[in-house]
């Protein structure tokens, strides 16, 4: 098996050298000199300190949403009345979604007036009451819901509450309802809870459907009241989209950023200078918080944002009765509606008594989450760049599917700090270039993509240029851990004239879900999923594995089934093959005579072999076809059981918390608290942070499996080769140690099959005789004479049978000497070689 993979490898890595050659490299976009002299004399493109969005992490909660200082400021100085004539709106988070399952919402989305950004997604769908369909792996404890904490000096302040959740369906003797907003909790479960650090510690100790006891102070009539709550904790969602991330997902060099930012790419031919994400004098309408109100959607929620940009404008001498408005709506799922979808459309509007040209810039994602980083086994398209947790995807009718991977944005933003977003496309490209059918962040098991809205499908088209960035200080971010870097994209529409009172628009849809094959192509989106070379085997194969498991109702056992079907079926070429290595092995005595007798003469070394393998039978070469037959069978079911998010939070055990999830490592002992970093670190270390058996048991099959399948050593080179495969094997046993624990029951059945086959095999392949191993071709050795007769009486012999008292075998029949004469011409070659065709000659010519 090592051998086949080892030929694979070498393959592979020779066409994909090929593939790289010919592939064709994107333009980045270069700034022309008098652009870059305009902007140094345009007030609305004067370079400002660095704005907080670029590099300072965003706040969770309204109460952190102050402004950095020198944020807010347009050029070196600005004056007292544009201060003052900023938009006063409060701070708020805005949730759309309802936690409640008899509302049927699969998204909760928390949406900030700061900047009307897109805060935290959670996916609520439930599979039944009080069971997620995705939960957080990372989270064991109990789960209040999203409550926006902030910190106050008495405790954690609450900004929102979850329709549906345990925080609004808590109890108190002393008060009726839920949990409020403006409550502060001060205790949770008799521990103090004045910092988020110490809450965080205090639910990882709760478990899910647990009672939890709080402790809050509540204003009533104007004066503090301590208040006392039990609430019912709930499992937590897995929180796709979030701003800040949970303690076993942070990287050291990641910022934190919010999603769905919106701002004007281009006013009057005036563009964002390069590398910044607005204009300096517009920088701050990311900080500011936006004006919200209620949104009327049939069926389902919405809000909608505004902010007048006419004082962020108003020193920079260009039209500034412009403001941009941000509609937001959330369906719950339905037969027309998956679900899965948040509905972004941005309208700049344009107040002036003059046209203006204006175009949008739409940030898309950023903080997909990070679930699952240090293990995952995401396949990339390109052999010699890796697949990361945050890849950019994005498919145009020129080039189809492409992906800039998260190293690839991350070693770009290295290399040229001045600019550092990575260009998709620029101006510059054909127009079929420059359109969408999608952009995203895609992850091992889930993807947030910007889509066209169905009522507008030219909202990606004929854009002017798209970019991928990095959210973090890349020189901070440990090389191991680089896959992990936070990441996001924008797009650049072509500018528009506005007339006067008038306005433009776009509309999308935010896809937020998982990556399940159904999901994925009802929103165009199926390419997300990459099966390598082989998805015409891949994908059957994940519906057996699918059919199985509606038999047997464990992924487990689907596996198993699945990989004993594709092996059984195969059982006739690998018998084939393992006949063919046997056979090899048993004329190896012989081969190794001929190479001793004739290692300097390879014309007659190689007569000597032909005439041996003619004489047996054997056929080398045939031993490949079985191994190119089986080998992408083998790949295919690799793959599908890599990215089949339906191993995901399933059992192999239902009831034991050990291997609960066959997506994941199996996580028998966590020894992250007293293990080095260097071997247990997420990211960094060799073996991550738990102790899995799972791996062990693969890599023992390995290792027996190699010991009974590999012949006998017969010389030091040999013996050092396969002392070199056994050390191989055991480093395996360190790569193959974070595998999920689905994949590894596949290599134990697999492993398991073959040891089995084996057995088989050498039961069922007819011996050869040793005595005419040992005559070579025709009863003659290779050099044409006959091998010495043993002295004495060997075993075997007539003789010895005699000894033993049994009589001497007649002599065959005239009949039987026609038939192996028969025989014989039958199995003598019917095109001789150059070699035999010349040596005849030469004895006619003699």
């Amino acid at each position: 098996m090592d051998r086949r993979f080892l030929t694979w490898l070498m393959l592979t890595t020779a066409l994909c050298f090929l593939y790289l050659s010919m592939r064709p490299q994107v333009p980045e976009e270069k700034p022309d000199a008098k652009r870059q002299a305009a902007q140094q004399q345009d007030p609305l493109q004067l370079d400002q300190p660095a704005p907080a969005d670029d590099g300072e992490p965003v706040a969770d909660s309204p109460e952190a949403d102050t402004p950095e200082k020198g944020v807010g400021e347009i050029g070196a100085e600005a004056d007292a009345p544009t201060k003052a004539a900023r938009p006063e709106n409060p701070s708020q988070t805005i949730l759309l979604g309802s936690m409640d399952p008899s509302k049927n919402f699969n998204l909760l989305v928390a949406l900030n007036s700061r900047g009307a950004a897109l805060e935290r997604a959670e996916l609520v769908g439930q599979s039944s009451p009080g069971e997620f369909r995705f939960r957080a792996l990372e989270h064991d404890g109990g789960y209040l819901g999203y409550l926006g904490l902030t910190e106050e000096l008495t405790g954690l302040q609450i900004h929102t509450i979850p329709e549906g959740s345990a925080a609004a369906a808590a109890t108190s003797p002393d008060a009726t309802g839920g949990l409020q907003i403006g409550d502060v909790i001060s205790e949770l479960n008799g521990q103090s809870t004045s910092s988020l650090r110490e809450w965080q510690l205090a639910l990882k100790e709760t478990r899910p459907h647990e009672q939890a006891q709080l402790v809050v102070s509540r204003m009533v009539a104007g004066a503090p009241k301590k208040l006392s709550y039990t609430a019912s904790l709930s499992q937590a969602p897995l929180d796709i989209i979030r701003v800040h991330e949970r303690a076993p997902e942070a990287v050291p060099g990641n910022l934190a950023r919010a999603s769905l930012i919106t701002t004007i790419a281009s006013l009057n031919e005036a563009r964002i200078p390069a590398g910044r994400s607005a204009f300096p004098a517009l920088q701050e309408a990311s900080q500011l918080n936006w004006a919200s109100e209620p949104l009327e959607v049939p069926g389902g929620q919405g809000v909608t944002f505004r902010l007048p940009l006419e004082s962020l404008l108003a020193s920079t001498g260009r039209p500034g009765k412009l403001e941009i408005v941000k509609h937001y709506r959330l369906l719950p799922a339905s037969e027309a509606n998956d679900g899965f979808t948040l509905d972004l459309e941005t309208i700049i509007e344009n107040h002036n008594d003059e046209a203006v040209k204006a175009s949008f810039r739409q940030e898309g994602l950023a903080g997909l989450t990070l679930e699952g980083w240090w293990y995952s086994v995401k396949i990339s398209p390109h052999m010699f760049s890796g697949a990361g947790q945050r890849d950019v995807i994005y498919n145009t009718p020129f080039a189809s599917h492409d992906i800039r991977t998260t190293r690839q944005i991350n070693d770009h933003a290295k290399k040229t700090p001045a600019q550092p977003d990575m260009i998709l496309f620029s101006e510059n490209e054909p127009a079929e270039a420059r359109s969408l059918k999608y952009i995203g962040l895609d992850a091992q098991y889930f993807n947030a993509s910007l889509i066209p809205h169905p009522d507008a499908p030219d909202s990606l088209s004929n854009l002017r240029q798209a970019g991928a960035s990095a959210v973090a200080n890349v020189e901070d971010i440990v090389k191991s851990q680089a896959q992990a870097t936070n990441v996001s994209f924008w797009i650049d529409s072509a500018e528009s004239a506005i007339a006067a009172e008038g306005q433009i628009s776009q509309r999308y849809q935010v896809f937020l879900g998982p990556k399940d094959t159904q999901v994925l192509a009802d929103h165009g989106l199926d390419r997300a999923i990459e099966y390598g070379w082989f998805p015409w085997i891949a994908k059957p194969l994940s519906a057996i594995l699918h059919f199985f498991y509606a038999i047997v109702r464990n992924y487990g056992l689907a596996i198993v089934m699945l990989t004993v079907m594709v092996r059984g079926l195969m059982f006739p070429l690998g018998r084939k093959a393992a006949m063919n290595a046997q056979r090899m092995q048993e004329l190896q005595p012989e081969l190794k005579r001929i190479n001793e007798l004739y290692k300097d003469n390879m014309e007659k070394r190689a007569k000597a072999m032909q005439e041996l393998y003619a004489k047996h039978n054997f056929k080398p070469l045939a031993g490949c076809l079985p191994m190119f037959i089986q080998l992408p069978i083998f790949i295919g079911l690799y793959r599908c059981l890599s990215v089949d998010i339906s191993l995901r939070q399933q059992p192999l055990i239902p009831g034991i918390e050990w291997c609960s999830n066959l997506a994941a490592p199996d996580q028998l002992l966590d020894w992250s608290s007293w293990m080095p970093a260097f071997f247990a670190e997420r990211g960094v270390g060799w073996l991550g942070p738990y102790f899995n058996i799972l791996p062990m048991v693969t890599v023992l099959l390995f290792i027996v499996q190699q010991k009974m399948l590999m012949p006998k050593a017969t010389d030091d080179q040999t013996r050092m080769t396969q002392n070199m495969m056994q050390v191989m094997t055991i480093f395996m046993g360190v790569l193959f140690f974070k595998v999920p624990s689905g994949l590894c029951i596949y290599f134990i059945t697999s492993s398991l099959w073959s040891l089995v086959e084996r057995k088989l095999v050498k039961r069922m392949t007819p011996p050869t005789s040793p005595a005419l191993l040992a005559a070579g071709t025709d009863g003659k050795g290779p050099d044409g004479k006959s091998p010495s007769k043993p002295s004495g009486n060997p075993k075997g012999s007539p003789g010895s049978r005699k000894r033993r008292g049994e009589s001497e075998a007649a002599p065959p029949s005239k009949t039987a000497s026609k038939m192996q004469e028969l025989a014989k011409m039958l199995e003598k070659p019917a095109v001789k070689s150059a070699t035999q065709r010349g040596s005849r000659k030469n004895r006619k010519r003699n």
